[in-house]
């Protein structure tokens, strides 16, 4: 670390060193003064983690351990509690905190009438969780914003993007058309003393088709030629020889690749005017109903996405192929019947240049200067997630829907100030690398980036200080947008864990032209960002669509879902190496693979080298459902024995380290209520996070499951073991 004169902390604007941004953490959070760092981290899984999630938090709060977290790190759906509870903090200054008599997130003792005889006394209830929990339905929060209103903001979202890149399609197509056909004039100048009428010689099909028809077999034959020039080769032998044959090889399947991809679209490009002949009148009905067809798989290619689906079989890869064909061909189509019905006469001539030159002038205008962050789906979710977490004063007072416009613009350098440094709050989302040179990046799709009020960054971009990124022409990035960001399940190029049909490259450029996306554009902390705001052509068509982003070279990058990388939040919280991980795990495992702690013990192990092993008498088969006994109650009701399991942490320096791992599980002893609700669901507590529509009865069977679980995990023999070193001492 470098230090100054005074021997003060120097504040990097940006560094590649983790361990500078985790010295800066410590000074701010007084950590140096301690013997022991805890945290909690609070997993995705939508507003199931979030409701889980807040039991568990109002159940260390009884027991006054909240107050000792320094950390709060979270993703995805865990970012609905974190954000509403550093929200609540930032609002509420010296007079709330994390204590028992001071926690803003409500005190589960408490009822939401004081007196039964005088409802609506409300001077002690739990006003922001009862507003929370009235408003768990936050996709639809008044009749006027229901379902209806957010599809038609993605059908709109679709359209622009569509009118976006088929005019540019039409423009470069036309352009291409009407200067290929003067340039072929050029090279044909030696028969003009044959008197050849050269426009009617090469006509619309001759020109557009049989051309670009030859040049793509043209292509091809090269291919096959070369192909049987190698195989001669392939006889002779010796040292030169086949360390020569190695390296051609490699350089000839590169060129193989790029000159495939040529014939390909040139062999596509001619087919088009030969279908045109061919089916003739109906030919916008066929471009449409290609393009038409090539939506609906992309839609239903999000929605597999959505209920966590993988592409399996044969069929699903051929339909997924084929749809994505269909959209493209169907766009290409369109742009070639308007090059020659509108732009272009018969002989190739400029028929109408002043309506070209318009299109062109609107296109750019709508290209450039339309900012993706803010018309597509991301935005939208962005606005209902704050209206309902980070709600304004007055709306937690009159427990009522309204803008949450003191949100809106809270920036995230502005949280965990002095009044509540802690839990200083670590937002996780995910950088999307598909095309990174680095294959520990590419293979898995990204890389933990975290926003948090003094740095933001990953290993692959390096940090840069909160107060500094992202401030080109615009404000800075908000706790709203972070809570958004982290959350942003549905993403090109980006899947659970890295994995699921979204990395799929074809349905990622698929979804890309339909501009249907979660995630969020923003500068990289390596750069001096100078390109303005993400709109359709950088990065949409260039790093999207083309493939030439997406890594992290590039000035833009793409933040998805924190959950596509690790989905429990305790990464980072291994790499401060704290001395008490509690893990809140919300998300759906209704069979009970561990999936997520799986896929974070391994890249803790692999990236920190950090060994996480569960003790002997707290191991996480007991979490299983049917664990507690045999009786016909336990049976019904697949009880299990404990909610909770407990591992040592070994940091390869030698010190060790804690985890407590709660997980929604039905354990004994729950209120009747939770009984009754599981006994109407069966599949509580892991319903879908498709299921983003919770009322007052699912909500509260989540919270107060977390509530009984982290009791349970406090009251065990072990729990009071640790909790009672909790306290902090001073060195």
């Amino acid at each position: 670390m470098a230090w100054n004169s005074k021997k003060r902390l120097v504040h990097h604007e940006h560094t590649s060193n983790p361990q500078d941004v985790i010295e800066v953490e410590r000074e701010h959070l007084k950590l140096n003064e301690q013997k022991t760092v805890s945290g909690l981290a609070i997993s995705g899984g939508g507003i199931r983690s979030a409701s889980f999630g807040m039991g568990v938090m109002q159940s260390l709060v009884a027991n006054n351990q909240l107050s000792k977290m320094d950390y709060m790190s979270t993703v995805s759906g865990g970012g609905y509690l974190g954000a509403a509870l550093t929200w609540a903090l930032k609002q509420g200054g010296k007079e709330v905190g994390t204590s028992p008599e001071n926690f803003p997130l409500g005190k589960r003792g408490k009822c939401r009438v004081k007196d039964s005889n005088l409802r609506g006394n409300n001077e002690d209830n739990n006003k922001l969780l009862d507003f929370i929990r009235q408003h768990g339905s936050y996709l639809a929060p008044t009749s006027s914003l229901d379902m209806v209103s957010f599809i038609g903001v993605v059908i709109r979202s679709m359209i622009m993007s569509l009118f976006v890149y088929i005019s540019f399609i039409t423009l470069a197509l036309t352009g291409g058309i009407w200067l290929m056909y003067y340039i072929l004039i050029d090279l044909l100048q030696v028969v003009k003393d044959k008197n050849i009428n050269l426009e009617g010689a090469i006509n619309k099909d001759t020109k557009t088709g049989g051309v670009m028809l030859g040049i793509g077999i043209f292509i091809l034959l090269i291919i096959v030629i070369k192909g049987f020039f190698y195989s001669l080769g392939t006889s002779f032998s010796g040292d030169t020889v086949t360390r020569f044959r190695y390296k051609n090889f490699i350089t000839g399947q590169k060129w193989i690749g790029r000159m495939l991809k040529l014939s390909l679209t040139c062999l596509v490009l001619g087919s088009l005017p030969n279908l045109t002949n061919w089916i003739d009148e109906i030919s916008y009905y066929v471009a449409g109903g290609s393009t038409f067809f090539g939506t609906v798989v992309g839609l239903w290619q999000y929605k597999k996405a959505h209920n966590k689906e993988k592409s399996i079989g044969v069929s699903s890869d051929l339909l997924i192929y084929g749809g994505a064909f269909a959209l493209f061909y169907g766009v290409l189509f369109f742009a070639y019947l308007a090059a020659y019905n509108i732009f272009l006469d018969s002989n190739h001539n400029m028929d109408s240049p002043f309506l070209f030159l318009f299109l062109a002038i609107l296109t750019l205008i709508f290209g450039v200067f339309v900012n993706l962050n803010f018309i597509g789906p991301h935005h939208i979710w962005r606005n209902r997630l704050m209206e309902a977490f980070m709600p304004n004063k007055a709306a937690v007072e009159t427990n009522a829907w309204q803008p949450a416009t003191e949100a809106d613009g809270a920036l995230m350098e502005n949280m965990c100030d002095k009044h509540n440094p802690k839990p200083y709050h670590i937002v996780n989302t995910n950088v999307i690398l598909a095309n990174s040179p680095k294959v520990d990046f590419s293979g898995r799709g990204g890389d933990n980036f975290i926003i948090s009020p003094l740095y933001c960054g990953s290993d692959a971009t390096g940090w840069k200080q909160t107060k500094l990124f992202q401030k080109n022409k615009t404000r800075g990035i908000t706790l709203a947008t972070a809570m958004a960001t982290s959350a942003a399940a549905l993403n090109p190029s980006a899947g659970v864990s890295g994995e699921g049909v979204t990395r799929n490259v074809v349905v990622s450029m698929l979804l890309s032209m339909l501009n249907l996306r979660l995630g969020y554009w923003t500068s990289n902390p390596s750069k001096k960002n100078n390109l303005g705001s993400p709109n359709f052509f950088v990065p949409g068509l260039l790093s999207e669509i083309l493939r030439f982003g997406l890594s992290e070279e590039s000035r833009n990058i793409q933040l998805s879902d924190g959950g596509h990388y690790e989905n429990l939040a305790f990464y980072e919280l291994i790499r401060r190496k704290l001395d008490l991980i509690i893990v809140s795990d919300g998300g759906a495992d209704p069979n009970f693979n561990f999936d997520d702690l799986a896929n974070g013990i391994e890249k803790s192990r692999v990236d920190f080298g950090v060994k996480i092993s569960f003790m002997e008498e707290y191991k996480v088969d007991q979490i299983l459902p049917g664990t507690a006994g045999e009786s016909s109650y336990q049976q019904k009701y697949d009880i299990a024995k404990r909610g909770f399991a407990i591992a040592d942490i070994n940091y390869p320096d030698g010190t060790k380290g804690i985890l407590v791992y709660l997980k929604l599980a039905i354990i004994e002893d729950l209120p009747t209520d939770v009984f009754s609700y599981k006994g109407m669901n069966p599949s509580f507590p892991h319903q879908s996070t498709s299921d983003q529509f919770f009322d007052e009865k699912q909500f509260e069977a989540y919270r107060e499951l977390g509530y009984y679980v982290g009791w349970q995990m406090m009251e065990s023999q072990k729990g009071q073991e640790i909790f009672g070193k909790l306290d902090l001492k001073l060195s």
